[in-house]
């Protein structure tokens, strides 16, 4: 074999052996197509691996991208890859700002995927079958209704009362006061996060209130011989006589029909009094100072102005009292 016959065999052989290898390379080739986005793109690819595959080709994942297969898995024969992209939406919801990454298509799928229920008075700045696009800005007002119940106190009165039982101004209290208890149901509509209407439902009183009772010391008290207690609301000081029901004193015999009976047609007795009525009204209650509790009952042609006369059952009991100068209680309404 000549030099230049040599030659022509290396070339045929060296032609031989590339076009195998090159066969052998298309054999190891994969078709696979990918989806990203609604894109589709058919690739070859000697990849082994999805993760090696996305590399070669220069397709990036971002960590809220969703893709249908392992990123180890082994690549295949006729394999789909489908990536769905996440895009930024910034949304208001109910006043709180944040950015949302979504798959969503359109508005009203933005609102499925995030379970926003808008209600019956909500609202959205666009309408719902527009398409999302990236950065887009959604304020949303969503209408809520909420029943709430609760329980409110009702406040107790106090009543205070005097006492002649205690010390002047000496407090104590007779009957705890309780708050009462009341359950109110509320109905609260809320628009956008903001109540914008209240209504109760219902109000029912389940424990009534227990009012509280204070005694206080009374004031303006005056106290008698055996330690009873008179409130009196004025003093007066006054010229004092004393009477009997003698004819002595009264003009009148025993055997006379009026013996012994007041001006006001009560028999008189210790405690009745005779007055002027323009200064002390018959019927009012008195103490006397040194003589006790008193009735003005009674009047006397002698007694006018800032004077008083005293009962007393003997004649020798009235002429030793003479006249003096008492105080003269009158007393509050008991």
């Amino acid at each position: 074999m000549n030099k230049k016959t040599r030659t022509l065999v290396f070339i045929m052989v060296m032609f031989l052996l590339g076009s195998s290898s090159a066969t052998a390379y298309q054999l190891m080739l994969k078709e696979v197509t990918v989806i990203d986005d609604e894109k589709v793109a058919t690739y070859k690819t000697p990849a082994s691996t999805v993760e090696e595959f996305l590399e070669k080709q220069g397709i990036t994942l971002d960590i809220e991208d969703e893709i249908n297969v392992e990123i180890d898995d082994p690549i295949e024969e006729g394999m789909t890859i489908e990536i769905i992209r996440s895009v930024p939406v910034k949304m208001e919801l109910d006043g709180e700002e944040k950015i949302v990454y979504t798959k969503a298509k359109t508005v009203e799928d933005f609102l499925k995927e995030q379970n926003i229920a808008l209600g019956e008075k909500g609202s959205i700045n666009v309408s719902l079958d527009k398409e999302i696009v990236p950065e887009m800005e959604l304020e949303i007002k969503t209408y809520k209704v909420e029943v709430v119940t609760h329980k409110e106190y009702i406040p107790f009165e106090t009543e205070i009362k005097e006492t002649l039982n205690l010390e002047p101004g000496e407090k104590q209290i007779t009957i705890a006061g309780e708050r009462g208890v009341k359950v109110v149901t509320t109905k609260i509509e809320y628009i956008g996060g903001v109540a914008q209407n209240t209504e109760i439902i219902s109000s029912e009183v389940i424990k009534e209130p227990r009012n509280e009772l204070i005694k206080i010391g009374a004031e303006n008290v005056v106290e008698d011989a055996n330690g009873k207690k008179y409130k009196y609301k004025e003093v007066l000081t006054m010229s004092a006589t004393a009477y009997t029901a003698s004819f002595k004193d009264t003009g009148k015999t025993p055997d006379h029909p009026a013996f012994g009976i007041t001006y006001t047609g009560t028999r008189a007795k210790v405690g009745t009094v005779a007055v002027d009525p323009n200064v002390i009204p018959l019927g009012t209650k008195l103490f006397v100072e040194g003589y006790g509790y008193a009735v003005a009952e009674d009047i006397g042609g002698a007694i006018k102005g800032n004077k008083i006369d005293l009962y007393f059952d003997t004649q020798e009991e009235a002429d030793n009292f003479g006249r003096q100068t008492r105080k003269v209680y009158i007393l509050e309404d008991q």
